[in-house]
């Protein structure tokens, strides 16, 4: 009912819209044009939106301007279909299409599903795939499987990010926008073109800069535990709090594009670099049993236990509600600095062989790095319980050779691809900090070191039953990746109706895992154990998982594997008229394969996770009427999928990857109104139904090692996921919008652009949701998505809805615009994580509250 119900504020919203204007669609007939055409480039040529057999939505430079969008975050629910989410911030996105994307994946070196692409270049490192997004000229969502034109790594779609190129002209143009915000923001977008060479050579300079404080507020200051003062100073649980709050952002880029044109030849080159800042996101702590912690049936509840005597050296349970921490607040003892940079050189080379024949060649190469330091908190409490700090570096060289051809009644693109990439990882778990305090309180000194099950074996003295200290580690990696293809498209006109389009490509996958060695101190600093190795035994065999460093150094673990496959596509489409087309298409997609990243506790752990693939099937129109005033895309889908790649937690194995299966249908529609020469109106729907295939749950399976199929081993046992939704898959979003010419005033024209978004609830993981078999925390058991009796959801979200605004008087060389995001304040998470089997909590991310601001702007 609450659902239905928001949906029908959303539409009364745009209904209202209408009334306040007293008009109606058929009363301005002779008033304007209708609407305009928008040409895309979604098949590697430039075509009319109407005229692709593809389902393709778009954000014009226009509609990216009047809607007021500057971050990654303003696309979320944007089109149908399409979520956006982010665990660090809006230079680190995930992108979701139609309910493909990466889940939990939050390790660097695995490939988003939905390939993300600048200019034509593919974004390998997705810590910056939110970097370049300023002076854009469109953004293309191209969605369904694009494995023929695209290739790899495009199982759910590919996302266009397309930048304005050097404008032509006798003087210098371009445009300054100033502006300010709540948070203190202060933002600066400015491009400027100018010609050095007078039809011949443009030269067009784009900058961005962006400073906002966190809308979190940390209220642990720095060295002071809030949850018992009383505590003396030397017990203050792990390292002292920060004081640092996280979120907030520092960014700039800078983009600077050349475009020469010679005789049946055209060069478009491009530099850019580009930099953000802020504290780090920090989990909002959100318990079991009423958001409260109780450590005593973690992993530590040995130590809880009154026979050790150690009650008075521990943590107490702590609860966000009983600290009186509001949904803007958070208490947290590790919030360091996250810091993306990206930079590259992109050249576009166009060669017109003949009339109907010409070369292009595409040629990418990026540099990126992202840093979490020195640790990023993971619990969400005051104590120094889980801390990870995370650093890459990674390097990604694409290029792209491609032949079209155009006849009389068919085109023809034949293409050769090449990339590498590669990722340097070192990242620092740190795990229980807060035991050196409890353990110096009892009298052990800095050298002691118990890794706990770890251990067990290993190192002289360890037993199960005997005191763990803190775990600190160094997990280092480096992994690289090749991929070739060889490809092709065509499509064949029978007549001025029917078409056929074929599209073939193969393509091999090489990866490299190497220089992998996770290596954990005690607290003087020294290294006591080795776990990811290369270690065996006298026979070569890998007798245990971990190696005291006493018996000598552990060289690091390589291995390399390989994949190859074909995909394809095959679309029939019918203009039944002149303003409608209706289309048929089947298309393989292939995401390639990958090692489990965050595997630090064995070698066991890495190994390599398979390809996925999904065979899909499309049926779509195309349509416009009433005098072009009236667009309506639409398509039915549904998606055979095979081996999904998904990340899991599990307290035994601390994460790793498995390959699903599933199935996925569901129906999109996007409407476009020219109502009047004043009034424009958009409303897009999603409509969707995902699920994981059931699996045989009856045999004994490892967690520490690659898992095919819908049977999942976790820390409570055996799990069928069968019938569980995919991860940010609602099943209903929806989002309207209206842009209204309200009057002429003073010469310039007053302007009202507003959108709201709706989605239903959708969960975070695989898992779907969670229960508890008792009262007791720590016991989590499992129940199907669809158990009624589950309670409010809590790994997820629940159904919201946004609503954005914004005022601007226009005139002939400048604009002032007043602009609000979120206007309604809704409370909703971004990103989530279940870890209660660990923790006992949940990491949840929020998003934004509500933001507003005034913004200037200045065209020359």
């Amino acid at each position: 009912m609450k659902n239905r119900y928001e949906l029908k504020l959303l539409v009364l919203a745009v209904s209202s819209a209408v009334a306040l204007t007293g008009i109606s669609v058929s009363g301005y007939a002779q008033e304007f044009a209708g609407l305009e055409e928008v040409v895309v480039t979604a098949r590697k040529r430039e075509e009319s939106l109407q005229e692709v057999p593809v389902a393709v939505s778009v954000l014009t430079a226009s509609q990216l301007n009047d809607r007021g969008v500057f971050s990654t975050s303003d696309l979320n629910n944007a089109m149908p279909g399409l979520n956006v989410t982010s665990a660090y911030g809006d230079t680190q996105p995930n992108f979701t299409i139609r309910g493909i994307g990466v889940g939990t994946e939050y390790n660097s070196n695995a490939a988003s599903p939905n390939g993300i692409y600048v200019d034509e270049v593919y974004q390998s490192m997705r810590a910056s795939h939110g970097q370049q997004l300023y002076d854009l000229a469109q953004i293309e969502v191209v969605r369904g499987p694009q494995g023929t034109l695209y290739g790899r790594n495009t199982t759910g779609g590919a996302i266009n990010f397309i930048t304005n190129k050097p404008s032509f002209g006798e003087t210098p143009s371009g445009y300054l926008t100033a502006g300010v915000g709540n948070y203190d923001r202060v933002n600066a977008t400015g491009a400027i073109d100018f010609t050095p060479v007078e039809e011949k050579l443009a030269i067009r300079i784009a900058g961005n800069y962006v400073n906002s404080d966190p809308y979190i507020r940390n209220r642990m200051p720095a060295g002071i535990s809030t949850v018992n003062p009383a505590l003396p100073e030397d017990l203050l649980f792990g390292s002292p709090a920060t004081g640092i709050s996280p979120g907030g952002d520092e960014s700039w880029g800078l983009r600077a594009t050349a475009h020469w044109i010679a005789e049946r030849s055209d060069f478009v080159f491009k530099a850019y670099a580009s930099e953000s800042k802020g504290g780090q996101g920090s989990p909002q702590n959100r318990g079991i049993n009423g958001n409260v912690i109780f450590l005593g049936n973690s992993a530590l509840g040995p130590l809880y236990d009154p026979a050790f005597g150690l009650t008075d050296f521990l943590p107490p349970a702590y609860s966000s509600t009983e600290q009186g921490l509001n949904d803007l607040e958070i208490e947290a003892d590790t919030i360091g600095q996250s810091k993306v940079t990206a930079e590259g050189v992109v050249l576009n080379a166009s060669f017109e062989l003949s009339d109907q024949m010409t070369l292009v060649s595409v040629t990418g190469y990026d540099e990126a790095y992202l840093g979490l330091l020195p640790n990023i908190d993971c619990d969400g409490t005051p104590y120094s319980i889980c801390a990870i700090g995370y650093e890459s570096d990674s390097e990604s060289f694409n290029q792209d050779f491609r032949l079209s051809v155009d006849g009389e009644n068919y085109s023809l693109i034949l293409g050769l691809y090449y990339g590498q990439d590669e990722i340097v990882t070192n990242n620092r778990p740190n795990f229980y900090g807060f035991l050196s305090d409890t353990l110096k309180a009892l009298g052990f000194g800095p050298d002691y070191f118990n890794p706990g099950g770890l251990g067990v074996g290993v190192i002289p003295g360890v037993t199960a039953d005997s005191l763990i200290s803190r775990l600190n580690a160094t997990q280092d990696y480096t992994q690289v990746r090749e991929s070739a293809a060889i490809y092709g498209e065509g499509t064949y006109d029978f007549n001025d109706t029917f078409s056929l389009t074929v599209g073939l490509r193969y393509t091999e996958d090489d990866f490299e895992y190497k220089d992998a060695l996770t290596t954990f101190y005690d607290d003087t600093g020294a290294p006591r154990l080795y776990t990811v190795s290369d270690y065996t035994d006298a026979a070569g065999n890998p007798a245990r998982y971990a190696i005291d460093v006493s018996e000598g150094d552990a060289n690091p673990l390589n291995r390399k594997d390989d994949s190859s496959q074909v995909t394809g596509r095959v679309i029939l489409d019918w203009n039944v008229s002149d303003e409608v087309m209706l289309y048929a298409s089947y298309s393989k997609g292939y995401r390639g394969g990958t090692y489990n990243g965050l595997a630090f506790q064995s070698a066991a752990q890495v190994y390599f996770v398979e390809p996925e693939t999904v065979d899909a099937y499309e049926f779509g129109i195309k349509s416009r009427f009433l005098d072009n005033r009236v667009q309506l895309n639409a398509s039915a889908f549904m998606y055979d999928y095979k081996g999904r790649q998904e990340q899991l937690l599990d307290p035994n194995a601390v994460t790793f990857l498995v390959n699903l299966d599933g199935e996925l249908k569901g129906f999109e529609a996007e409407l476009t109104i020219e109502a009047s020469a004043n009034l424009r109106l958009n409303a897009g729907i999603s409509l969707l139904d995902s699920s994981y295939d059931s699996g045989d749950c009856s045999g004994v399976i490892t967690s520490a090692v690659p898992q095919r199929g819908n049977c999942l081993s976790t820390g409570v046992g055996n799990i069928d996921v069968g019938g569980n939704s995919f991860p940010y898959a609602p099943d209903v979003s929806a989002n309207i919008g209206f842009d209204w010419d309200i009057m002429e005033l003073a010469g310039g024209m007053l302007i009202l652009a507003g959108s709201a978004a709706y989605s239903d609830q959708y969960y975070f993981d695989t898992f779907g949701d969670y229960s508890y078999t008792s009262g007791t925390p720590g016991e989590p058991g499992f129940v199907n998505a669809g158990d009624a009796a589950r309670g409010p959801i809590k790994d997820g979200n629940d159904s919201y809805y946004t609503v954005n605004g914004r005022l601007s008087y226009v005139a002939d060389s400048y604009t002032v615009s007043i602009w609000g995001k979120n206007i309604t304040d809704e409370f909703y998470y971004g990103n989530g994580i279940n870890v209660e089997g660990s923790y006992a909590s949940n990491y949840l991310v929020r998003t934004a509250p509500r933001t507003y601001g005034l913004e200037l702007r200045y065209d020359f």
